[in-house]
C-alpha cells in the first residue's frame, strides 16, 4: 500500500478502533513511530521490540519479512501471560518503506481449554525455533540471515568463520566427534559476543558472526579471543583432537551486503594458516 502521510494518519486512526495496538515500524532501524494530527512522524524513545518486553529484536520479526517480500504476514506474540495476534502490512510513505503492525489480544478460550496458555506459548516458540535455529548447534540458520537480518541497519561487522581441516576431524574421530566440535564452537562464540550480536550456522563447518554497531578494535579483540578459545577446546574422549579456525571479517556501514568480501578474507586467512583477516570497506 502506498500512502501520503495524511492518508496513513487516517488509516491508523481507523484501525485503532478495531485493534488493541496499531504501530508503524521501521524494522531496518528497529524503531516505532506514531503520527500526530499534522501527519508528522513521532519516534518512540525505545526500540520496537520493547513493546513485547524483550531486550533484543524478535527472533521471528514479521515486519522484517514484510519489508523483504512486500507481502502480509501474521504471528502470535506474548506479553507475560497475555497472547496477541499480530498482522503486519507493507506500506510506502513518501518513498520510505515501513510495516504497519495491527495487534489484537487473543482470547480464544476454546483453544486455550484444549491446549492451555503455557502449552500454546511453548508450541509457538518451538515452531519459531524450527524455522530459524540449526537443530544441531542451536545457532541461527541461513534462513534467519536471509529473512530477518539482511534489512537490519547497524550491523557493521560481518565475520565468516571456518574450521580448518574439519573433514580430517570427521575421518579420524568420527561424525559424532565432529558434531561435538561444532556445538562447542558455537558455545565459545556465544560466550564471547553480546546479546545484540548473532551467530549463524551457514552450512557444514562454516559460521557467520554479525556485530551490531561495534568499534573495529573491539571486533579485533573479540575475534582473537574466540580464535584462541576454539584452539583451546579440549575433549576427554578425544585428547589429541585439536581445533583450528580461520576468520575473514569486513567492517563497513552495512556489513550484511559484504558477505562475499568477508568470505574472500576468510580464504586469505586460511592460506596464512589459522589466521584472522580484517578489511575495512567503504559502503
Amino acid at each position: 500500500m502506498i500512502f501520503t502521510k495524511e492518508e496513513l494518519r487516517i488509516f491508523i486512526t481507523e484501525q485503532n478502533r478495531i485493534f488493541d495496538i496499531v504501530r508503524l515500524v521501521d524494522v531496518s532501524m528497529t524503531r516505532q513511530y506514531t503520527i500526530d494530527n499534522n501527519g508528522e512522524f513521532i519516534e518512540a524513545p525505545y526500540e520496537c521490540y520493547n513493546v513485547w518486553n524483550k531486550k533484543k529484536r524478535c527472533d521471528c520479526c514479521i515486519s522484517s519479512k514484510v519489508l523483504l517480500s512486500k507481502k502480509q504476514f501474521t504471528k502470535f506474540e506474548f506479553i507475560g501471560d497475555d497472547i496477541y495476534f499480530v498482522i503486519a502490512l507493507y506500506v510506502e510513505v513518501e518513498g520510505n518503506e515501513y510495516s504497519i503492525e495491527l495487534v489484537a489480544k487473543f482470547t480464544d478460550e476454546i483453544l486455550f481449554a484444549a491446549y492451555g496458555k503455557e502449552e500454546f506459548a511453548r508450541t509457538i516458540q518451538s515452531y519459531n525455533n524450527k524455522i530459524y535455529r540449526d537443530s544441531l548447534t542451536n545457532a541461527y540458520n541461513r534462513r534467519y540471515f536471509e529473512e530477518q537480518l539482511k534489512q537490519l541497519r547497524g550491523i557493521n561487522a560481518i565475520v565468516v568463520l571456518d574450521l580448518d581441516d574439519f573433514k580430517k576431524i570427521n575421518d579420524t574421530y568420527g561424525h559424532i566427534a565432529g558434531d561435538e566440535v561444532l556445538k562447542e564452537v558455537v558455545k565459545v562464540c556465544d560466550n564471547n559476543i553480546r546479546s545484540v550480536d548473532v551467530i549463524v550456522r551457514w552450512g557444514g563447518d562454516e559460521f557467520v558472526l554479525l556485530f551490531l554497531e561495534i568499534p573495529e578494535k573491539i571486533v579485533q579483540n573479540k575475534l582473537e579471543i574466540i580464535r584462541k578459545s576454539i584452539n583451546d577446546i579440549y575433549f576427554d574422549k578425544y585428547q589429541n583432537l585439536k581445533i583450528l579456525v580461520s576468520m575473514g571479517c569486513v567492517i563497513t556501514e552495512h556489513a550484511t551486503n559484504f558477505f562475499e568480501e568477508a568470505d574472500q578474507a576468510l580464504y586469505e586467512g586460511k592460506k596464512k594458516g589459522n589466521s584472522i583477516v580484517i578489511r575495512k570497506v567503504d559502503s
